[in-house]
């Protein structure tokens, strides 16, 4: 054994976890003072950072320092700081901009669901619900600054994603693709512009089909249908392929099953359910997806679920699993495709 291996003691695993508040709050005020914006023109001293956005000279020069210390930002040896990679995705609107998912608003909306965690893990409502007094969805609805946050989060999420699944699923296989729940058409247009031979159908509610802005983005919108509904009730027929993205792990597993039982009934008997969602490893195998089992606990009725979930699920819709399959980095998502039973 290489005696130079670090081991840390049970002490300090558990403090390097829990020591990560600090850091996180530390990056959450700079994205909201611009601070990797206004450095992105030139080094500038922590007195002219000051004084363009409204802060505490002394202060913000020790919370930079302290984020030049752990390579976000980096300080001159005139005393000046400068961008890092990491702190160039803080800047607004460049290309993987990490600053929507960071701000302070969302990470106060976070942080006061954690503080109900406590309650949640003894009634099992949700900590969101019981920390904001409403339930996830419709506080996004109601608080238009939070939904514009979270919106531009799950965009950021999604790109690199959706380009990995039009690569992955034979999706050239059919003519007709349709993308239940698919927002504003991001994972639509990327698997259209990836097969040219297919039309698409985006489905979800009035207001989110009326700005179709990823299909508009991609090109694609003329190969497109929009039609609104709620997937609860019945879903477009004539579908070859019925997709759902991020979709069930939002419900419980009844309403999935609803969900799932809409699908059935507008599938063909030769149409396929291809539902892209994580798909948990068992025990204690490491995996991203359990950090986002117990996130989306935080948040809603739904779970991430396991390959005999799923087909319990499928099972009770009157689907069957055909396969699943994985897809590759940076996606931590599976495809799950099913049949008619």
């Amino acid at each position: 054994m290489d005696q130079s291996t670090d081991t840390a003691s049970p002490q300090a695993q558990i403090l390097r976890i829990t020591g990560q508040l600090l850091p996180t709050r530390c990056i959450g005020i700079a994205a909201e003072l611009g601070l990797a914006d206004h450095l992105a023109k030139r080094p500038m001293s922590t007195e002219e950072l000051a004084s363009v956005c409204g802060a505490h000279a002394p202060s913000l020069f020790r919370m930079l320092r302290f984020l030049a210390s752990i390579d976000i930002f980096h300080q001159e040896d005139n005393g000046t700081f400068r961008n890092t990679p990491a702190s160039d995705v803080l800047r607004e609107g460049v290309p993987g901009s990490l600053r929507p998912m960071v701000r302070l608003a969302w990470q106060d909306v976070v942080w006061d669901t954690y503080r109900a965690m406590p309650t949640a893990m003894q009634n099992g409502t949700p900590a969101f619900t019981i920390a904001h007094g409403r339930p996830f969805f419709e506080h996004l609805a109601a608080e238009q600054e939070i939904g514009a946050l979270f919106d531009a989060s799950m965009a950021l999420m999604s790109g690199p994603e959706n380009d990995v699944i039009a690569k992955t699923y034979p999706f050239g296989e059919a003519e007709t693709v349709v993308d239940v729940g698919g927002g504003r058409g991001g994972l639509l247009g990327a698997v259209l512009t990836e097969h040219l031979n297919l039309s698409g159908v985006l489905f979800d509610q009035q207001h989110v089909i009326a700005e179709p802005t990823y299909l508009e983005d991609a090109g694609v919108l003329d190969r497109c249908e929009l039609i609104s509904g709620d997937f609860f009730s019945s879903v477009h027929a004539g579908g070859d392929i019925y997709m759902l993205k991020r979709i069930l792990h939002d419900w419980s597993d009844a309403d999935a099953v609803r969900i799932l039982s809409s699908i059935r009934t507008a599938m063909s008997p030769e149409s396929r359910v291809a539902v892209i969602d994580a798909v948990l490893k068992p025990g204690n195998d490491a995996d991203p997806n359990k950090y986002l089992d117990v996130g989306i606990m935080t948040l809603l009725e739904g779970r991430e679920r396991t390959v005999e979930e799923f087909e319990t699920i499928f099972t009770e819709a009157g689907l069957q699993v055909l396969r699943i399959l994985p897809t590759p980095a940076p996606s931590t998502m599976s495809i799950i495709e099913g049949a008619l039973a």
